[in-house]
Parts: C-alpha cells; sequence; structure tokens
C-alpha cells in the first residue's frame, strides 16, 4: 500500500513541477545605449533581461531624464523564441547563455518616474507586433502596430 502511495506520488511530481523555469534577472551598463519613442531619440543607461518562470522575458530598457531629475524606461515583451530562453541563471545571478537569440514581441511599455522614482503617470503599455533578438555584441527590440508609433531599443553589451 505504501508502495503503492509513493509510485503515484513520484509520478505526480514532474507534472507538477517544471525545472526548466527561469527566474532571474541580468542587469547590464552598455557602452552605448540608445532608444526611440515617439519618434525621438534618448538615451539609456541600464538594460535589465528579466525572466519570471513563464516562457517570456521583459527587455527594459532605462535612461535619466536630466530635464526633471526623473528616469524613464521601454519595456518589450517577448515570448522565449524558439531558441528558449536565452538567460541562464543559478544562485550567482545569470548571464546571457546564447548570443544569437530572436523572439517575436507580445507587448511594449513606456513609462516615466519623477526624481523620488514615483511614476509621473500611467505606463502606456500596448499589445504590439515586432521582434527582439540578441547576437554577440547588440540587443535589439523593434515593435511596430497600426495605431502607435514604432519604438524601438538597441544596447551594445
Amino acid at each position: 500500500m505504501i508502495r503503492l502511495w509513493l509510485a503515484s506520488l513520484l509520478l505526480a511530481v514532474p507534472a507538477t513541477a517544471n525545472p526548466m523555469l527561469t527566474f532571474g534577472r541580468l542587469e547590464h551598463t552598455p557602452s552605448k545605449c540608445r532608444i526611440v519613442v515617439d519618434g525621438r531619440p534618448l538615451d539609456c543607461k541600464r538594460l535589465q533581461i528579466s525572466a519570471n518562470g513563464s516562457s517570456g522575458l521583459r527587455l527594459r530598457f532605462i535612461g535619466d531624464d536630466e530635464a526633471t531629475g526623473g528616469s524613464f524606461q521601454l519595456s518589450f515583451v517577448s515570448l522565449d523564441g524558439d531558441q528558449g530562453s536565452p538567460l541562464l541563471c543559478d544562485r550567482s545571478g545569470c548571464r546571457l547563455d546564447q548570443r544569437s537569440w530572436s523572439a517575436s514581441l507580445l507587448s511594449t511599455a513606456w513609462a516615466r518616474f519623477d526624481a523620488r522614482g514615483l511614476p509621473t503617470g500611467l505606463p502606456v503599455a500596448r499589445t504590439a507586433t515586432g521582434s527582439c533578438w540578441i547576437d554577440a555584441e547588440t540587443v535589439n527590440c523593434e515593435s511596430h502596430s497600426r495605431n502607435i508609433p514604432a519604438m524601438s531599443a538597441e544596447a551594445q553589451l
């Protein structure tokens, strides 16, 4: 009886747990970083690539707004793509595991923050078409939609 119970428990564990889920965030200060929002180019200072355990990534390009003392960020949410997640995370942190990756976009979000780090309004989040890709030197995302202006970002690794 105990063996039957243990066997059913062992069969149930792989169905409820997915050891392939990736959680974590890579933060990088690129040598060069630029975003374009509403046709305006802006310099960015930081790049974050986050995996939250689902089959997607958030690529966030962050810059300082020198005029207000605040900051801004342009985020792209993408699927993992055919290659899976480009992040390899362990207890010591995350790194890019694949230097050649691409995926389709799900959405974009544009947000501004004041000097205290508080949002200055609601983020402008939209579903989007486009793609993000990573190669040996660059992280790049481009979105385009019929109803909103194109948004893009590029960071040099």
